[in-house]
């Protein structure tokens, strides 16, 4: 039995705020948690000590998420002692799940070191990863736009404006091990949710993002207890202390809330970065996102406890981050431009005799196709620049699509849309870009019936005919939808076929 396939109802820019939401109270938590504001005695806890209860709270978390969404269905399985239980299916998830679980706990000790800011060690962990994003891209072959290369640049001079200020932070030699560990962390996982799960099949996106999740699961929970059993030198003492002496601190409750909170925010930033666009415009939004989360957090402690969490240089940074924002929001604010200047729509139709078999199966194909070019870009709507349409040279009005393709465009996963069999008009040639037939002989019926229709009517195959599946059954139908597929591509790679 196949299982369901989630649909991705969030926009990318709706995941952002998600994840901003997530992430003010978890970087704020574990600042005043790790300096001892939480406590009575307001002595600080070690970010080590912190670390057990933290990611049990994220576990929790994800179990949650997992069984109230069902995503864990779209899991593989391992067998242990003769059961069944969902786990990574691919050595990619497995090892990206490692890599997040390093993520996941070099995250929150960043936030725990004494003398650096919330804002500051933000900047640490964003900045390396900005700049892993155009090489990662650039490796795999994916095309970089012009505003996501002029956000790039806003982010990393941001950066370098922070870097230049000698005051408000203090590196030391654990901390920056920890920075160089999150930084590994996200340059393997880039590398594999890239090759493995960027792309326009959400079957596969959600299978990935589940499987890190279980993995990281795994890492997060049995690796920090075994190093905390061995109990050699002081960060692992201090592990062992986050699964004794803490648990009778009174701060165990807003432990495990901020590895709730990371739980939250992991769901949000991972759907942003398995995003189909380019990492050069996912990961900026994302690590805006959390610098400007950072920033809000140390602007309330600050206020809340009459303190100084962050500097003007560290909030000039975060300025030009949104100018950095405002670039990737370019597409969006061109299109809406385009929309309210009233820009032609375009139109295009596919053509067969009878317009129950051929043609409504290219003109559903072909919407799929346009819609799913969308869901890749952010968008989560019908496309409004473009209509699809399908007619018969000698339809007989009103007849429903054959059986036999609407079984064949199940088969191929297709969104079937409602159809009413029609023939083709006078009045559709001046409105049609293109009018694409299944043989010569269709075109040249056409140009017969329609001199006017001379330079917008093509052969969807310019070698072959679209064979006729009628009365073949269901196996010849899935093959000329396959066929369909396969020329239909090729025109919108071509931009035959486009967006206006």
């Amino acid at each position: 039995m196949e299982k369901p396939i989630p649909k991705q109802k969030l926009s990318i820019w709706a995941l952002a705020l998600g994840y901003f939401a997530f992430y003010v109270p978890y970087s704020g938590m574990t600042k005043i948690l790790s300096k001892g504001l939480f406590s009575e005695t307001a002595t600080s806890i070690s970010g080590f000590t912190l670390l057990p209860m933290v990611l049990l709270g994220t576990v929790i978390g994800f179990l949650f998420i997992l069984l109230i969404t069902g995503w864990w269905k779209q899991a593989g399985t391992l067998k242990i002692l003769g059961i069944k239980i969902p786990f990574a299916s691919s050595k990619y998830t497995f090892f990206s799940g490692i890599a997040t679980a390093v993520i996941i706990a070099t995250t929150t000790l960043a936030y725990s070191f004494t003398g650096i800011s919330i804002v500051f060690a933000a900047l640490l962990m964003r900045g390396g990863v900005l700049i892993m994003a155009p090489f990662i891209d650039t490796v795999y072959g994916r095309k970089i736009h012009w505003y996501s290369w002029i956000a790039f640049g806003l982010t990393l001079f941001s950066l370098l404006i922070v870097f230049s200020e000698k005051v408000g932070y203090n590196i030391g030699l654990i901390a920056g091990i920890n920075i160089a560990a999150y930084l590994s962390g996200y340059f393997f996982r880039l590398q594999f949710m890239t090759y493995t799960a960027k792309s326009n099949d959400t079957s596969n996106t959600y299978k990935y993002f589940v499987e890190e999740m279980l993995s990281a699961m795994t890492v997060i929970l049995c690796i920090p207890l075994l190093l905390a059993l061995i109990g050699q030198g002081e960060f692992m003492l201090l592990l062992r202390a986050g699964y004794t002496t803490f648990l009778s601190s009174g701060l165990l409750i807003p432990a495990l809330l901020i590895g709730l909170l990371y739980a939250g925010l992991y769901i949000f930033g991972s759907r942003i970065y398995l995003n189909n666009r380019e990492n050069t415009f996912c990961i900026p939004i994302n690590r805006c996102a959390s610098l400007l989360a950072g920033v809000t957090a140390a602007v309330i402690l600050s206020i809340a406890f009459e303190g100084s969490f962050y500097t003007n240089t560290q909030l000039t940074g975060a300025l030009l981050l949104l100018m950095a924002i405002g670039i990737l929001s370019a597409p969006k604010i061109i299109k809406i431009i385009r929309k309210e200047s009233g820009v032609k729509q375009r139109v295009y139709m596919f053509i067969c005799p009878g317009n129950t078999g051929r043609s409504p199966m290219a003109q559903t194909i072909c919407m799929n196709k346009m819609m799913s070019l969308l869901r890749s870009e952010g968008e989560f709507t019908s496309p409004t620049n473009i209509k699809i349409l399908s007619a018969g040279i000698t339809a007989e009005e009103g007849v429903s699509m054959s059986q036999d393709a609407r079984l064949a465009l199940e088969h191929l996963q297709m969104k079937i849309l409602p159809h009413s069999s029609r023939k083709l008009r006078k009045d559709d040639i001046s409105l049609v870009d293109k009018i694409w037939c299944m043989s010569s002989n269709h075109k040249q019926s056409i140009l017969e019936k329609f001199p006017e229709a001379t330079g917008k009517v093509y052969c969807l195959d310019v070698k072959d005919q679209i064979p006729v599946p009628h009365g073949r059954g269901v196996r010849a139908y899935i093959e000329c939808a396959r066929k369909l597929e396969s020329l239909i591509d090729g025109l919108i790679n071509k931009k035959e076929i486009e967006i206006s």
